[in-house]
């Protein structure tokens, strides 16, 4: 576990890895432990919250350590791969024009563009199933806007170059908005309440306005 540095404060022990291969394995093998109550992963690090009156912390802390240890190497492509239809429609794509001129490219092209790019959920974050993404492709700067939303709708998603977001609910936010999908990004009633994880590959794909507004919950999966 020399790969590792663990942090404990109160019920929760921080373990820095060297990369997201390592964040993934480890999330692998904490999820099959029944000793953690919540099993965070971050960009650089990943979280897991013990139990006090079941679990001392020191032995949560060799208990990481094992299990760090015997955790099998993850490659990419390891987790299922999600598709996200998005619809690109003006109406759905508020900074279209800015994104598109930040890009160099003519906004009728952006749905081409997005869609070809392969993204990867590098953590969940700022409010339950809100997704922080990254592409595979080196995209120019895009930046944030100078003046943030009070309210973007939820499945918005931002981009800032080569990362981008997913909202989970309506909320305020200063992203570039380049279109919204209608897939639920958390429900508490499914057996999984968030729809990605971190490691996953992502895919967009096109759909029409039509698309966009007859989707149905079930569909989400």
């Amino acid at each position: 576990m020399d790969d590792a540095a663990i942090h404990i404060c109160d019920d929760w022990i921080n373990i820095k890895l060297p990369d997201w291969e390592a964040i993934i394995a480890a999330q692998i093998a904490f999820s099959a432990s029944r000793y953690w109550t919540e099993i965070v992963p971050g960009i650089d690090s990943i979280a897991v919250q013990f139990d006090p009156a079941l679990t001392a912390p020191d032995e949560a802390a060799r208990m990481v350590s094992k299990q760090l240890a015997d955790r099998t190497v993850v490659t990419p492509g390891a987790l299922p791969a999600v598709t996200i239809p998005v619809c690109y429609e003006p109406e759905f794509a508020p900074d279209r024009d800015y994104i598109a001129n930040r890009l160099g490219i003519a906004a009728k092209d952006l749905p081409s563009w997005h869609v070809a790019q392969l993204h990867r959920v590098a953590m969940l974050g700022f409010m339950p199933g809100f997704a922080y993404l990254e592409s595979n492709e080196n995209s120019p700067a895009i930046g944030r806007l100078d003046n943030p939303r009070q309210l973007v709708a939820a499945g918005s998603i931002g981009i800032i170059g080569q990362q981008s977001c997913i909202y989970s609910f309506d909320s305020p936010g200063g992203w570039p908005i380049i279109g919204r999908t209608p897939l639920r990004l958390f429900d508490p009633s499914r057996d999984q309440p968030a729809l990605l994880s971190a490691g996953q590959n992502i895919r967009f794909e096109s759909i029409s306005k039509e698309t966009f507004e007859h989707w149905q919950p079930e569909a989400d999966g």
